[in-house]
Formats: C-alpha cells, sequence, structure tokens
C-alpha cells in the first residue's frame, strides 16, 4: 500500500489537525499491512507536529466572522423578506397578479412533470427522519396550556365522579383505519398503517387526508409516488360494497383509534381526557369504532358490529346494573340511530321492544347530521365541495393533477357508508326551487337555499318545464341543465352514476318523507328507512333523554352553482343499440353525441350497465356575490361549518317534539342546546381555541362556567344533569315551525 511521501522541492506546507490526523491513520494502516515499507518511508515524511502547532492551526483561534455572515442574521433577513414579499403581492395592481398567477401555473407545471419515485429514496435513514418527525409535534397529552379543564374546576365544585357507562361512537373523520392485508400493495403500505378519513383536508382541507401513524414514512412514500395502491386500498367493491380481491382494511380499536386525527390534532381527546380526571377508564368508557366507508348493513353483515356493541352496552348493564350513556359524533349519531332501529327488530338483533328503555340512559347527539348534508350531493355528484373550491387557482390545479374531480367522486361513490349523509326529507325540509324554512329573505326568489343545485342563465337558456326526469336508463340532457332540490338532486345522482351505486343507493337507503302513522309502522320492517328520521321512529323508550348538543354562528354551504364542463375529444364510451335490421349495432361515441344519440331516437342501451352519460357538471367558481354569502360557486347559509343548522337541529327542535306522534311516539325527553361559536382572537390558535363550536373543534368545547359543552357531558355521564337545559342562539325553532308535516292516518 503506497505512503505520501514529502515533497522536495518547496518546503512542507503546514499541517492542519485534519490533514494530520489523515497522516496518521495512513501510516497506522500503511504498517499493518506492510511494515518494512513503513520503516523505509518513514525518513522520508515530514515530522509530526506538535500539539501547540495543531491547535494553533486549529478553527479555535480563528477571528469571528463578521454579523452580516452569521447565521442569526440570514435567518432575520429571510423573514423580513418574507413578509415585504407578502405585503408586496398583497397590495399588487390587478396586471401584477396576473403575471403571478402565470408564475404559478408555470410552477405547476414543472411540479407535475417531477418523477417522485425517482425522488424520493428508499433509506432507512428516511423512514427514522419521518418516524421522528412525528414524535417531534407530537403534543403531551392535556396540551394547550389548560390540560384536564373543565373537569379538574367541576370536580371540585360538585363532587363529580363516575356513575353511568359511556360508549362513544366517532363520526366519519374520526375513526381511523389499517391494512391487515399481505398483498405486494399492502407490503407498500405498511403491516397495520393507519389511515384517516376527514373531509378533503382543512389542513384536512382535502377531505381524504391518510394518515399513518405507525411505518409514517412507507404510507407518505405510498401517497406520493404509488397514488393506484393508495386508492386500491381506500375503494370498495362497486357491487359488494366490501374490500376488493388482496386488501384487507379493518378499522382500528380502543380510545386510541380516535382521540387524534394525526399528531397534534386531538379529535376525542380533550373528552376522553376530561372523562378520566372524574375517574372513568377503560372499565367502564369504551369506544365503538367501525369502517365508515361499509354500508350499515355491511358493518353487521362483514364486521358483526351492531352485534358487537349489543353485546358491550349489556354487558355493562349486568356489570355495572346501570344504562349506559351513548355519546356520539357526527356520521356516528346516524349509526347509533340505525342501531336503536336493528337492535330490536326481528331483521336484525331480535332484542324485542323494550331494549332501548332498559339499556340505554341517555343519547348525547353531537353535531350529528340527522336530515344530511348537502355537501353529501356535490361530493357524489362532481367530487367537489367547500373545501376543494377554497383551494384557489393554484391548489385547484395541483389537487386536479394530483387527485382529480372524477377521481374523487368515482372514490367516494364506491363508499356506501358516506351516502348516508345525503340529504333526507326531499323538498318539504329542504326547500323547492322558489322557497325554503331557513332563507334569510323567504319572499325572494333569487337567494332561496331550496335550488340545492343552481345552473347559471347560459345554461339554463334551454332548460324545459316538463319535470320528468326521463326513461330509466337514459341520460336526458335536460335533467341536467335544469334547476334541482334536494328531491330532484338525489333523482340526478341516480341517474348520473354508475348502475352500480345506483343500486347500491337503492337496496340501502331511503331519502324521501312519511307523514302517516301506518307507513312509518311498516317502515319498522324495511333496513331502507333506519337511518331517515323522517320515515321512521324513536323506540318506544320514554325515560331515554335524547340531548342533541351542536354549533351555530358558522358560515356553512348550503346550495351550490353548477355548470357543464366541455368534454375532451378522447372519450368516448361503448353505446349498444338495438335495430331491427342489423341486429345491435355498437359504436364507440363520445359522450355528447351518445347521449345525444340515445336522447334523439327514445332508446336506452340495451345492455344492462352499458348507460349514455350526461355532459359532465362542476362546481361554477365564477359565482360570486358577497351580499348573497355566495363565494366561488358556493351559496353559505347557518350551520356549524360542516352541518347546516337545517340538519343539525330540526329532529331536536320540531320532529321529535312538535311532532312526535309521527317520530316520537313514547315523547322521550329531547333537550337542545346550542353553543355560539367564538372562535379565538389569536392566530396561532389554529382549532379556534376553548370556545370555539363548529364542526369537529366542538369536541373540545368548554367554556370556564359551568355552561360548556364539557361541563354539560361530564354532568350527564356523572348523574348530575341539573342545568344542562335547552338553549338556542339561532331562528331554528322559527325554522323547525316553517317546514310543513301533514299528519295523516
Amino acid at each position: 500500500m503506497p505512503t505520501r511521501r514529502a515533497k522536495k522541492s518547496r518546503a512542507p506546507a503546514p499541517a492542519t489537525a485534519a490533514t494530520t490526523a489523515t497522516s496518521f491513520s495512513t501510516t497506522i494502516l500503511t504498517n499493518r499491512s506492510n511494515p518494512s515499507a513503513s520503516q523505509r518511508d518513514a525518513n522520508a515524511g515530514p515530522e509530526p507536529l506538535s500539539p501547540e502547532d495543531i491547535l494553533s492551526d486549529s478553527r479555535i483561534f480563528e477571528p469571528a466572522r463578521p454579523f452580516y455572515k452569521s447565521r442569526i442574521f440570514h435567518f432575520v433577513f429571510g423573514v423580513l423578506a418574507g413578509v415585504f414579499i407578502a405585503l408586496s403581492l398583497y397590495m399588487a395592481p390587478p396586471s401584477a397578479r396576473l403575471q403571478l398567477e402565470e408564475f404559478q401555473h408555470y410552477i405547476a407545471l414543472s411540479f407535475a412533470e417531477l418523477d417522485l419515485p425517482t425522488l424520493l429514496p428508499q433509506s432507512l435513514l428516511v423512514e427514522e427522519f419521518m418516524a421522528n418527525l412525528t414524535n417531534l409535534l407530537k403534543p403531551p397529552p392535556g396540551s394547550d396550556g389548560q390540560p384536564f379543564q373543565p373537569a379538574l374546576q367541576l370536580k371540585e365544585e360538585l363532587g363529580l365522579e363516575p356513575h353511568f357507562p359511556v360508549m362513544l361512537i366517532p363520526g366519519i373523520v374520526s375513526s381511523g383505519l389499517e391494512s391487515w392485508g399481505t398483498s405486494d400493495c399492502s407490503a407498500k403500505i405498511g403491516w397495520r398503517a393507519r389511515f384517516h378519513r376527514g373531509t378533503l383536508a382543512k389542513s384536512y382541507r382535502m377531505k381524504m387526508t391518510l394518515i399513518v401513524r405507525q411505518n409514517y414514512a412507507a404510507m407518505f412514500r405510498a401517497v406520493l409516488t404509488d397514488k393506484e395502491c393508495w386508492v386500491k386500498h381506500l375503494k370498495l367493491d362497486p357491487v359488494t360494497g366490501l374490500d376488493p380481491p388482496g386488501i384487507k382494511l379493518r378499522a382500528s380499536q380502543g380510545l386510541d383509534a380516535a382521540d387524534y386525527f394525526v399528531p397534534g390534532y386531538w379529535i376525542w381527546g380533550k373528552i376522553i381526557e376530561n372523562l378520566a380526571v372524574v375517574g372513568y377508564d377503560s372499565n367502564n368508557m369504551h369506544l365503538a369504532a367501525y369502517d365508515w366507508r361499509l354500508s350499515f348493513d355491511n358493518l353487521e353483515h362483514r364486521d358483526h358490529y351492531f352485534s358487537r356493541l349489543k353485546q358491550d352496552i349489556e354487558h355493562s348493564r349486568q356489570w355495572k346494573g346501570l344504562k349506559s350513556v351513548i355519546i356520539a359524533h357526527s356520521m356516528g349519531s346516524l349509526v347509533f340511530y340505525y342501531f336503536l332501529k336493528w337492535v330490536e327488530s326481528p331483521l336484525g338483533g331480535n332484542a324485542g321492544p323494550n331494549w332501548t328503555e332498559d339499556h340505554i340512559e341517555s343519547f348525547i347527539n353531537i353535531a350529528g347530521p340527522m336530515m344530511g348534508v348537502p355537501k353529501g350531493l356535490t361530493a357524489l355528484l362532481s367530487g367537489e365541495t367547500r373545501d376543494t373550491m377554497d383551494l384557489g387557482s393554484y391548489g385547484a390545479y395541483i389537487l386536479e393533477k394530483f387527485f382529480s374531480k372524477n377521481e374523487r367522486a368515482d372514490l367516494f361513490r364506491s363508499w356506501a357508508g358516506g351516502s348516508s349523509m345525503l340529504p333526507k326529507g326531499g323538498e318539504h325540509i329542504w326547500g323547492n326551487l322558489s322557497w325554503a324554512p331557513d332563507d334569510r329573505h323567504p319572499h325572494c326568489r333569487d337567494v332561496s337555499y331550496g335550488n340545492l343545485l343552481s345552473f347559471p342563465s347560459e345554461v339554463n337558456y334551454d332548460v324545459v318545464d316538463d319535470p320528468a326526469l326521463g326513461r330509466e336508463g337514459t341520460r336526458d340532457q335536460a335533467t341536467i341543465i335544469r334547476n334541482h332540490t334536494a328531491l330532484t338532486g338525489i333523482e340526478l345522482l341516480h341517474q348520473s352514476t354508475s348502475p352500480e351505486y345506483h343500486e347500491l343507493l337503492k337496496n340501502n337507503y331511503s331519502f324521501g318523507i312519511t307523514m302517516s302513522k301506518k307507513e312509518i309502522e311498516k317502515n319498522e320492517m324495511d333496513p331502507r328507512k333506519w337511518t331517515n328520521t323522517v320515515e321512521s321512529r324513536l323506540p318506544l323508550a320514554p325515560s331515554m333523554r335524547v340531548y342533541c348538543f351542536y354549533g351555530v354562528g358558522v358560515e356553512t354551504e348550503r346550495s351550490y352553482f353548477y355548470t357543464r364542463s366541455e368534454l375532451e375529444n378522447g372519450e368516448v364510451k361503448l353505446v349498444c343499440r338495438a335495430s331491427e335490421d342489423e341486429g345491435e349495432i355498437c359504436e364507440r361515441l363520445n359522450e355528447t353525441n351518445a347521449m345525444n344519440l340515445a336522447h334523439d331516437e327514445g332508446e336506452s342501451p340495451k345492455r344492462p350497465g352499458e348507460f349514455t352519460f350526461p355532459p359532465k357538471v362542476y362546481i361554477d367558481g365564477r359565482v360570486h356575490d358577497p351580499d348573497s354569502k355566495i363565494n366561488t360557486g358556493v351559496h353559505f347559509g347557518e350551520g356549524d361549518g360542516t352541518v347546516p343548522l337545517l340538519s343539525n337541529g330540526y329532529m331536536c327542535a320540531s320532529g321529535w317534539t312538535t311532532h312526535a306522534d309521527l317520530y316520537n311516539p313514547a315523547r322521550s325527553p329531547i333537550i337542545t342546546r346550542e353553543y355560539l361559536h367564538e372562535a379565538s382572537a389569536s392566530a396561532l390558535d389554529i382549532r379556534g381555541g376553548n370556545r370555539a363550536s363548529d364542526h369537529v373543534n366542538i369536541l373540545g368545547n368548554h367554556e370556564m362556567t359551568v355552561c360548556g359543552l364539557g361541563a354539560d357531558i361530564l354532568k350527564i355521564v356523572c348523574n348530575r344533569p341539573d342545568g344542562v337545559d335547552e338553549r338556542y342562539h339561532s331562528d331554528m325553532k322559527e325554522y323547525g315551525d316553517r317546514v310543513e308535516i301533514e299528519h295523516l292516518p
């Protein structure tokens, strides 16, 4: 092994500590491999430096750098420059903003061309970094500066202690899913990697954010580099409504299945913490997580979810001798309402008509969309909601490149569970083309929320007055371009989607209204009616208290403005039609021609599943009228930011009270309690503070008096319900009175 020799043509350069160490290690290696050679060259090499010489040449004695070269200066300068640029762009004239949008478009195109699989390393270092990053971001329990409030205060003041067993039922945002598959695709995701859905990210501002708590880096890489595998895991089979072959996703279990959505973003964490303070633990408090993608029928068929829920509640009754308090949030309230019908029916749990009275003390319904949500219709129709419209042109472009509207709608339609939140009650509840019960100006037709889907005048120029929606199996253009109410919007969804989804809706759900006692009694044997609160009734449980807690004072999407898109030239469909002379003729036509062909000839496609399709529609972001609360094609009304006031409050304020003969014949006590949204003034408080009452953050609401939501729940479960009385901040009672319900025999 050759050794370094000193140059004889000039004096040796002063050695640094690094070069000396290198020379020293080289000499050691040389001595081990070739001692004789090293001895011959020892005299020819440079003399070793003394410790003083080494220290004198080290960086310790270097002169101090100027301040303008320091990292602190660079950091401060960067922050100030960023603020200056942001202010300049905010005050820039329209011409400059247009140039900025063009630059954003260029950046977006460049980003779209990146080959992420080749850019992301596959090393263990990346996985370790991502895992450490999540641990760094995860806050300690009881963070926010006010841990375990208001439980600590109330426990001392009221002497609270555990009483009733508690069952928590999370919503569609809350429940985590785990991958139990062993296929190659599942291996990329990671063993028991955890999925979350939420309502396409509010930061969930794309309500299909996917997060993993275990094997985070593998999941992160899978989302960016193998979208097909990611979608394959989340998408259900369109025919069976279950996992496709080779994929196995199941609901996470335990209290930690819904405590945090992502590290640092709590959902049920605050309620669980406060219950723990007064003495609750995993023995008397349980969380019934479920796969929110499944239809309610498949929840029982595949996972035996309702059978296990029944068993857990019965076990608590036998062990403690007390009935249970059910706390359900969002979609969880619909799941539990369905359970109340299932458990007593001969078609379900067959426990008899007294089971609810014997086992349920109270049902606390937190922000439950008992009448559905309009955004459910738009998500299934075009893959859009207010969240996607708020992204702006640049964000929408990136989202469309990564996960287009058609892809999102196709994925959402495979989730039969989400379809349970489509608007219910038709025009009686949501209004018609000229009126809605929650209109701010009931006599002004132009701003009525009853037009759930409105098409601008340039699209409506050829609208016909005939309300007929076309023969089954065909797509009538007049169906698409007319304005739609909640009733005709559901019919539009039926006719605008695949036959498989049409069958899924028809076999699992009903979205009408029943005003006859005989019909409601008959509906007890029809599981499709069990998720619709105006086609079924509460159980005969006169002592069961129903609490309706929800937030008000947040602008909430109520109706939409739509337009049609031009079809791409490459999109074709195989259309088959019958001919007496030539038999069956199949042609590959674009969607517009295929639709016109079927419309002109008045024929339906012959083969099942081969439909001609209407022009694609999407929310028209150009429609903007701040005075009428219309922004980027979305018409806003009252609610909690996700669920309109009409859906949160109608059954509690009117349906189960004013019309109790139909929908609450046992006269179960109904207590409605509204929470006014009061967001924190601090921009650093991204959750809105402890007085926020929007759809998710209401789970952490606690006013420092005994009026807060957290305090109300604690008092109910600890059998101290005094003071948890009815309270309204909105005009919900008036809106309920405007809904006309005619009681029939």
